[in-house]
Parts: C-alpha cells; sequence; structure tokens
C-alpha cells in the first residue's frame, strides 16, 4: 500500500507539474502575440501618421509651389519685356538668359529673384546680352569678396558705366583712385577682375554656401511642381472668371431687378 500511494503521489505532482507547465506555456504565447499584436498596432498607427504627414507635406508643397512659380512667372515676364524692349531679344535669347540665371542661382548661391533684377538693371545700361552677364559675374565675385549686396555692387557698375563712379568708389573695393579719376570703365573692370576673381565660387562652396544652394535647389523644385499645376489653375480661373462670375451676377440682376 505504502508503495502505491507513493506512486500515486508522484504521479499527482508531475501532473501538477505539467498542468503548471503548460498554463506558463500558455501565458507566455499570450504575453508573446499580445506584444505582437501591440507591436503590428503601433507600426499601423505609425504608417498612418507618417502616410498623413507625406499627405500633408506634399499639399503644402503643391500651395508653395504654386504661390512660388506665380511669382516666378511675373519676374520672367518683367524681365523678358526688358529683352525685347532694350536689346530687341528673342524668344531664344530670352530663354538663354533664364537658362544663364538658373543655372547661376544653384551654382553660387543666390536667388534668381536677385539675379533677374541684378541682369534687368546692367542690360538697361550696356544694351547688350552677353555685356551684362560679364558683368553680373563681376558683380558675383565683387558682391561675394566685399559683402556688399548684389543689388549695391550692381547698381554701382553700371552708373560707373554711364559715367557715375562715385557709388563705385563707395564700395571700399580697393579701385585706385586714380581710374576713378579717369573714369575708365574697362580700367575698373580690369581692377576688379584681378581683386576678386572666384570669389563668387570660393562663397558658394563654404558649409553655409552650400546649405544655400541646396535651399534654392529645392525652391527651384517646388517652383517646377508649382509650374506644372499652373494651367489647372489656368482652367480654374478661366471657368470662374468667363462661366461662374457672369451666371452669378445674372442670378443677382434676376433677383433684384437690375442689370451687370
Amino acid at each position: 500500500m505504502a508503495g502505491s500511494r507513493t506512486l500515486k503521489l508522484s504521479i499527482l505532482a508531475e501532473t501538477a507539474d505539467l498542468v503548471r507547465g503548460l498554463d506558463s506555456a500558455s501565458k507566455e504565447t499570450q504575453t508573446f502575440g499580445d506584444k505582437v499584436e501591440a507591436g503590428f498596432s503601433k507600426v499601423g498607427k505609425a504608417a498612418a501618421l507618417a502616410g498623413a504627414a507625406v499627405v500633408a507635406l506634399a499639399g503644402k508643397m503643391a500651395i508653395d509651389g504654386v504661390k512660388a512659380a506665380l511669382e516666378d512667372e511675373a519676374a520672367q515676364a518683367k524681365l523678358a519685356t526688358t529683352l525685347q524692349n532694350v536689346s530687341a531679344a528673342t524668344d531664344a535669347q530670352i530663354s538663354s538668359v533664364e537658362d544663364n540665371i538658373n543655372q547661376t542661382s544653384i551654382a553660387v548661391g543666390v536667388t534668381d529673384d536677385e539675379l533677374r533684377p541684378s541682369f534687368e538693371r546692367l542690360l538697361r545700361s550696356v544694351k547688350n546680352i552677353d555685356e551684362a552677364i560679364r558683368l553680373q559675374t563681376l558683380a558675383l565675385d565683387v558682391s561675394a569678396g566685399t559683402g556688399k549686396s548684389l543689388a549695391q555692387v550692381t547698381e554701382a557698375l553700371a552708373k560707373a558705366y554711364d559715367g557715375n563712379f562715385g557709388a563705385l568708389k563707395r564700395l571700399g573695393a580697393g579701385i585706385d583712385d586714380g581710374i576713378i579719376k579717369s573714369k575708365d570703365f574697362d580700367a575698373v573692370v580690369a581692377s576688379l577682375s584681378k581683386t576678386f576673381a572666384g570669389q563668387a565660387d570660393v562663397a558658394a562652396n563654404t558649409y553655409a554656401g552650400r546649405v544655400e544652394r541646396l535651399k534654392i535647389a529645392f525652391n527651384e523644385a517646388k517652383e517646377s511642381i508649382g509650374a506644372a499645376l499652373l494651367p489647372q489653375l489656368g482652367s480654374l480661373t478661366d471657368f470662374i472668371l468667363k462661366t461662374a462670375v457672369p451666371a452669378f451676377n445674372a442670378f443677382i440682376a434676376g433677383l433684384t431687378g437690375k442689370s451687370g
């Protein structure tokens, strides 16, 4: 009997251990499953949030891009008119000037909003596209070397070309007084070219310059997105102006009995 009781107790103990083991395994499995499910839930939420952020960013880029493209289109139209009026530029020449401005902008880290007025101002004085490009390149170097704005340097060069050397002297560019007094513009250009050669490229390749160039490239990408959306915006404005507004006016006239 004692042996039989011992055997029963042993079997019961082993059975209890087995039950506890199975229960523990079940709990561990459930815990692991809960963790996996929670993990996937978090991933799902994160993915949803990321997707919403991407959509919001795309929407903002589209809105900002359209705004930038509208401003850029107006600036291009203004410069194109000056090119036609001052130098009788062809469409091909206008396009070439725009390409040069875009390439220069990214290369030296100066926005096209600064380059177009600079080029336009020089063109009004020299009345020659190639000469305006040459002087703008010099103006960029002088601006980078002196710390003066491109607008200031451009204005000084344009005035000097027109015969007024006072603004050029005030730049502090180290031009010899004899050259200033002689009012020899070619000598001025030679002096500035020697003193400031390559300054714009050096500035563009500093860390600050590279960040500025990257920012400009990003803004140009936004403008490209906006430019692609402009035809749709044009169609919408045409519909509003030609169809919706007259229809609304007719509706108001019907209510008030007045035309217009």
